[in-house]
């Protein structure tokens, strides 16, 4: 009986290509989050680690869920909810950059955590606004949660099946998308709870279509490619 020779988990990756680290930036804000993180990488402390920069993204989901927990008594606990995002986007930029800068990047162990910490991040941001609405929308959010994280799942098998890191549509991202959140709690501080009553049905309405189209879109894609490489293969037999 042959014995295959144990491959240790290091000789494992040293055998891969990994591309996590290579994000498909194409998204509006990227201009000016490299003018950010130019300005911001001189003033970050030597002790502040790329490390620590990801870890701080579960201190501003705890401030956010806080947040949203006080909002209910008085809606200017909302500005506190956005900070917590503005925060949270401001260490997710600096952490690989300070990874880069410093030579002390984890690559592998910083796309785990910081996708991970993501996730935990996004859930955060739902039960903050959950605590905002009334009872009965319970199954709307988490109608709301299982879209969204869709689109996670969605990027991480697109990831998988072309190696290449998208996380934009049509220049619109993570980043446009917390600015958006951050302008939508000031109009909730000066309008109150009822806009984001009546909003939040439409809007989980619409990512749940979007979800579907994305799905639709990319499962006609992926077969295409499998088409493509059988017919390569059945020629290849054929001549072969």
């Amino acid at each position: 009986m042959r014995i295959v020779p144990f491959m240790s988990i290091a000789t494992l990756f040293q055998k891969q290509t990994f591309a996590g680290d290579k994000k498909h930036l194409v998204h509006f804000l990227v201009p000016y989050e490299k003018k950010l993180i130019a300005a911001l990488l001189p003033v970050v402390p030597a002790q502040m680690s790329t490390v620590h920069l990801t870890l701080m993204t579960v201190l501003w989901s705890i401030v956010i869920i806080a947040a949203g927990y006080l909002a209910q008594h008085d809606m200017r606990w909302m500005a506190l909810f956005s900070a917590g995002i503005f925060l949270q986007y401001v260490t997710d930029m600096l952490d690989g950059a300070v990874g880069r800068l410093r030579g002390t990047g984890l690559i592998k162990w910083g796309f785990y955590m910081d996708h991970f910490l993501d996730f935990i991040f996004l859930c955060s941001i739902i039960t903050g606004y959950s605590f905002l609405l009334p009872a009965s929308f319970l199954p709307l959010v988490l109608l709301c949660l299982a879209c969204c994280a869709g689109f996670m799942v969605h990027a991480f098998l697109d990831f998988a099946i072309t190696n290449n890191f998208k996380i934009s549509v049509n220049e619109f991202g993570v980043s446009e998308a917390r600015m958006a959140l951050i302008l939508f709690n000031i109009g909730l501080i000066f309008t109150g709870k009822d806009l984001l009553v009546s909003i939040f049905p439409f809007f989980v309405t619409l990512a749940c279509i979007a979800l579907c189209a994305v799905v639709y879109n990319s499962q006609k894609t992926y077969g295409h490619i499998d088409a493509m490489q059988q017919a390569t293969t059945n020629e290849e037999v054929s001549y072969g």
